[in-house]
């Protein structure tokens, strides 16, 4: 283990200690490598991630897997004019929301038009639609000021060998790059991240900031686990507090998130990867990746995951056939059932030892010829019924969440059927009950600000 090895770059932040620790290289490192040769399509081959664990000496410790690799963070870079837009009101002695019309949105909602906007306030540039080389007489100062958020992060030394510079398109200045915004791409590429140093950034943001800025990145950057602003989600356990920035354009999908998990360990994990090849489905793909990773390190094991692999887990109708062969490379364990008659059904009623709230998934492995809709019919500690439906063709290699349940301890009743009419076949292979803890008064918030939400005029 050592510390701030220079492998791994700067990477200091204010007040804070990082250790780039050996074992978690190599654990992120294996997750990494086992993940990919599961994946279906042998296109999807570039993962890099960086890992940050809190320890209780209040020592961060750091896992790479490729954390210097440089990589296209599509609308991952918001994280960083949403910081420097602060920076640019705290130096105007302006309220640090003087730009939040134009934030909020760039962030939440990942708006390239507003982040047109936000580069053109901060920057105090606009395109210059005519400028066609750089020798043009008002290239340099247009370029300097351009240069604002990069100048910000090298005095933090958290730069390193990143680029951020341009706009994400289509924008205010036009569906894609022209004039001087096509010029400074040519000149100095396009963006570009790292996950060591977007981890490190992401835990400035959290520890380092006051409070009140604090507060208020933190009401742009929550997310809840099944909102469709994270890869990661899915693959998280319930009550998990996230914090995060998603990237994905053309084959990358990427996430770069602050995570309180349900017995307060707190992680910060970076991913970049080129994993978006299946437009409907390949966002959320790096949720398994997240929870691989986490079960590897042993931060959580709180979640409860059955497959086919166990008769014990499952009831179906005659007929049914499991399969344990030319399996989809994403299955979790060696089998799965398929469903091609809407009149037969197979029942998941694994045990559980504990009444609780429970997040309940379903897992999709990529068979191609599996459904458009898929019945799930859950009973729970009220023999109330609850059926959801959904298009297994669009889920593929994540969890689909299915609802919150207040469940009883023993054998459970989750029904998987074909719906009627429809095409393909009903996919089975893994179910997962993420538990919620109970409340406790650790969650009541004494000092009445929210970690959520900042109260601003």
């Amino acid at each position: 283990m050592s510390f701030e090895s220079e492998w791994a770059g700067h990477n200091n932040v204010s007040n804070l200690k990082i250790y780039n620790d050996d074992n978690l290289d190599k654990i992120i490192t294996d997750v990494r490598n086992e993940f990919l040769s599961q994946q279906p399509l042998s296109e999807f081959n570039r993962l890099a991630a960086t890992i940050l664990v809190k320890k209780p000496d209040n020592i961060w410790h750091r896992g790479n897997v490729n954390g210097t690799e440089i990589a296209y963070p599509a609308s991952c870079v918001k994280l960083f004019y949403m910081w420097s837009a602060i920076e640019w009101c705290k130096s105007k002695s302006k309220s640090i929301y003087c730009l939040d019309k134009y934030v909020r949105p760039m962030v939440t909602v990942s708006s390239n038009l507003d982040t047109g906007f936000v580069i053109d306030k901060i920057t105090n540039t606009t395109n210059i639609d005519d400028m066609v080389a750089m020798n043009d007489t008002r290239w340099t100062e247009w370029y300097e000021k351009r240069l604002s958020t990069k100048t910000l992060l090298e005095k933090l030394n958290l730069y390193e060998n990143q680029r951020i510079l341009s706009k994400t398109y289509p924008t205010n200045s036009g569906l894609g790059p022209v004039g001087a915004e096509a010029l400074i791409i040519s000149n100095d590429g396009s963006n570009r991240l790292q996950p060591c140093c977007s981890a490190s950034f992401m835990l400035y943001l959290i520890y380092a900031l006051p409070a009140e800025e604090k507060q208020y990145i933190q009401s742009l950057l929550y997310h809840t686990l099944q909102s469709d602003q994270t890869s990661f989600g899915n693959g998280l356990p319930a009550a998990t507090i996230l914090h995060n920035k998603p990237g994905n354009a053309y084959d990358t999908v990427e996430d770069i998130a602050y995570m309180i998990l349900p017995n307060k360990q707190e992680i910060i994990l970076a991913a970049f990867s080129n994993g978006y090849k299946r437009p409907k489905t390949d966002f959320y793909i790096l949720g398994r990746f997240a929870e691989m990773l986490l079960d590897r390190l042993k931060l959580d094991n709180s979640d409860i995951i059955k497959t086919t692999d166990d008769q014990d887990n499952y009831m179906c109708t005659t007929n049914t056939t499991v399969h344990t062969t030319n399996l989809p490379k994403d299955v979790i364990g060696n089998s799965f059932i398929a469903l091609s008659n809407p009149d037969n059904y197979c029942i998941w009623q694994p045990r559980l030892e504990k009444q609780g709230l429970y997040a309940i998934y379903i897992w999709n492995p990529s068979y191609e010829r599996t459904t458009d809709s898929i019945n799930i019919t859950l009973q729970d500690v009220y023999n109330t019924d609850d059926t959801i439906q959904y298009n297994q063709l669009n889920s593929f290699s994540r969890w689909i969440y299915v609802g919150d349940y207040l469940l009883k301890a023993g054998r459970q009743s989750i029904q998987v059927s074909l719906s009627q009419n429809a095409s393909g076949f009903a996919v089975m292979n893994a179910i997962k009950f993420s538990i919620y803890p109970p409340l406790t008064d650790e969650d009541i918030n004494a000092n009445g600000v929210s970690c959520y939400i900042s109260y601003y005029s």
